[in-house]
């Protein structure tokens, strides 16, 4: 039977921990199905959504554009025609795109959600990733519309090679210290801090000259945007950064700082391998934070403040900085006033409801931060027993298999002749 399994998502994040299990997934257990990942807009995109998308084996891309262009008029591109049957999984965005897509096709619509559940009529499964928001919300949930399976980047997460092995593959020193610097993915994120994260090797180089650098590229981040921000100084002046350039050798791509300490750039597809190898990160918020966590790496929670304009709201506000006159004042206290509400920026120590890694927020400056690193640095014992409470906020779930799972029944149930044309091309278990 021809079918469709939709999936609605938005940000670098979703797509790299979220998506990509999935689609792995669906495409070893249901080979029958045609699998489609609608972008959709948001203000944190990193504007590589599409280019990633393509490159996972086995699904068709609807840019941002074409999703509305579809959604407005029921027109899709060329080459693309979706069957009588299917599936609507959203992961991220707000759910009315979901909503959308479900009257568009007669699909039904299910949500992978972290704590909201929006659109209650509408759906038919809400996918919990905690069992505690699965519980907030189950009195006002019909029976079974609700289910848990965890947290879906988990399964997002492998390594399969030893540390020695890793730091032979690097070119990495197996005795000196490693220190990954992690910017994120977002656009603002890279272009107003890596001058930052320069600026800040040179101060721990000076206090402990053995330290080796790794810088990891977001497979969202063209090597371009690294390179315009260690040189414009538009970029370099917001935090005050350092410069840098870059250069490219027999063992890859790096930067050269003002002081000559190199930082090499790992290239995506080795990102958690130089993970599993750093003795300690420093990291902005974000999913960062959720993979470091799932493999045990001690780390620095980063929140530069110097221009807290520059930073990405949700919904309209996030353009409120270009109302001339007092649209930047404005916005930077509505930034301030939005993070005094958040207790906690790592994605653990939300977890954990408790301060795991030390986070810094603020008016940052280097020889405080390059001080507290290479106090960790020194200290063995307290990055291992924050390595094993990291490790117990991401236990392996085999989250995208539970949904998988579910998601097939649901749809065995709703067509009657998907049940058993997947009984005939039965594949081994999802586990």
């Amino acid at each position: 039977m021809d079918v469709n399994i939709i999936l609605i998502s938005n940000g670098p994040g979703e797509m790299s921990t979220w998506v990509r299990p999935l689609v792995s997934l669906f495409r070893k257990t249901l080979p029958q199905a045609r699998m489609v990942i609608a972008l959709v807009p948001c203000p944190h995109s990193s504007g590589q959504e599409k280019a990633y998308s393509e490159r996972l084996h086995g699904a068709y891309t609807l840019s941002p554009q074409d999703t509305l262009h579809y959604l407005l008029t029921g027109q899709l591109p060329k080459g693309l025609v979706l069957a009588k049957a299917g599936a609507i999984l959203q992961l991220g965005g707000d759910t009315l795109f979901g909503v959308s897509f479900k009257w568009r096709t007669g699909f039904p619509l299910t949500v992978y959600t972290e704590n909201l559940a929006q659109w209650k009529r509408q759906v038919s499964r809400f996918y919990f990733k905690s069992d505690s928001a699965l519980q907030g919300h189950a009195p006002r949930l019909r029976q079974g519309q609700g289910v848990f399976v965890g947290d879906l980047m988990r399964d997002a997460v492998k390594v399969n090679a030893l540390p020695l092995e890793i730091r032979q593959k690097l070119k990495l020193r197996e005795q000196a210290p490693v220190v990954a610097l992690l910017p994120g993915s977002k656009p603002l994120k890279v272009l107003f801090t890596t001058a930052f994260f320069m600026k800040l090797v040179d101060e721990i180089s000076l206090l402990m000259p053995q330290t080796q650098f790794v810088l990891l590229q977001s497979p969202f981040t063209p090597l371009t945007q690294i390179r315009t921000a260690i040189k414009d100084p538009a970029y370099i002046n917001v935090l005050n950064g350092s410069p840098a350039k870059v250069v490219h050798h027999n063992a890859g791509t790096a930067l050269i700082t003002p002081q000559g300490n190199q930082v090499q750039i790992i290239p995506p597809e080795l990102n958690y391998a130089a993970m599993q190898v750093a003795d300690l990160s420093l990291t902005l918020p974000g999913t960062n934070t959720a993979e470091l966590a799932a493999l045990g790496c001690p780390m620095m929670v980063l929140l530069p403040l110097q221009r807290p304009e520059l930073l990405p709201l949700d919904g309209v506000v996030h353009y409120l900085g270009h109302v001339p006159f007092v649209g930047k004042t404005l916005k930077k206290k509505l930034v301030l006033a939005h993070l005094k509400k958040i207790p906690f920026l790592a994605l653990p120590n939300q977890k954990a409801q408790r301060m795991i890694v030390p986070e810094y927020r603020g008016e940052l400056y280097v020889e405080a931060l390059a001080t507290a690193a290479v106090q960790l640095l020194e200290d063995p014992l307290k990055r291992r027993e924050m390595a094993q409470a990291l490790r117990q906020t991401m236990p392996q779930e085999h989250s995208a298999a539970l949904l998988c799972q579910d998601l097939i029944a649901l749809m065995k149930n709703r067509y009657p002749a998907f049940g058993k044309d997947s009984a005939q091309n039965a594949h081994e278990s999802i586990f």
